[in-house]
């Protein structure tokens, strides 16, 4: 007997329906799964890229660059960023420059990947409002999974989450959305039950080719005009995602 199945058994005058499953009042998000990205939504990583970038740079002679600068890239990923600091800089930047400043930069990050990274105010308070409600948690981002799970790990939130999927987990990263479906089915979840939360075009145009609905985070490194139009909901805070609100997305 499915877990959905026992519970609307158990309590059938207090079950409503999620997704197609039967889940109890003081779990309403039983069987839901949650998915986050991680850069610029969870967590603020951008201090500690911007020092991966600056140890790069100091490298090739040229001058550090400023987290305000390096912000907007922070969720691209480390090639992004490098191009876009040597473009700043006025400098041509070649294929085989590119990929030892990115084996770099890298390293670099690896080494001090938590050092200046924060999550975001009220990010722990939703994990534990979703987690308290039932729901499974899931992490998809276009970081390497390696350096995902080194993250969480080294800020304690590693085992919050059923699955913790990267950019090189699957054949595709998203916004492909064999990268979304592969994360929520490493979760345990279903497609038709879950909610996507992300900082960029690139995480809702992920949940929108998958048929999920999203939420977009406007305090986010990227939360463009295209990304807040594609979005199903629209947060300024983390306090915003309540269970009400993923109820209702879930409907």
């Amino acid at each position: 007997m499915s877990v959905a199945r026992s519970l609307s058994l158990a309590r059938p005058a207090s079950a409503l329906p999620i997704g197609g499953l039967s889940v109890v009042r003081d779990r309403p998000l039983e069987g839901a799964t949650v998915v986050f990205d991680l850069d610029g939504t969870l967590v603020d990583t951008a201090p500690d890229l911007t020092g991966a970038l600056n140890h790069c740079l100091a490298s090739a002679g040229l001058p550090a660059t400023t987290l305000e600068a390096v912000r907007p890239q922070a969720g691209h990923g480390a090639r992004a960023m490098l191009t876009a600091a040597y473009a700043r800089a006025g400098v041509e930047f070649d294929a085989d420059n590119l990929a030892r400043q990115t084996d770099r930069f890298l390293t670099f990050y690896g080494e001090h990947i938590a050092v200046a990274s924060t999550l975001f105010p009220g990010a722990l308070e939703t994990l534990d409002r979703m987690t308290h409600a039932g729901a499974t948690l899931a992490v998809c981002t276009n970081k390497t999974e390696a350096l995902a799970i080194r993250l969480l790990g080294e800020l304690g939130l590693a085992t919050r989450f059923a699955a913790i999927c990267g950019a090189d987990t699957f054949i595709a990263r998203k916004p492909d959305p064999v990268h979304l479906s592969g994360t929520i089915a490493l979760a345990g979840g279903r497609p038709d039950c879950a909610v996507m939360v992300g900082d960029t075009d690139t995480d809702i145009e992920a949940a929108r080719r998958l048929g999920l609905p999203s939420i977009l985070l406007g305090f986010g490194y990227d939360a463009d005009a295209a990304a807040r139009e594609k979005a199903t909901a629209v947060v300024s805070h983390f306090d915003e995602i309540d269970v009400r609100l993923v109820e209702r997305l879930l409907r």
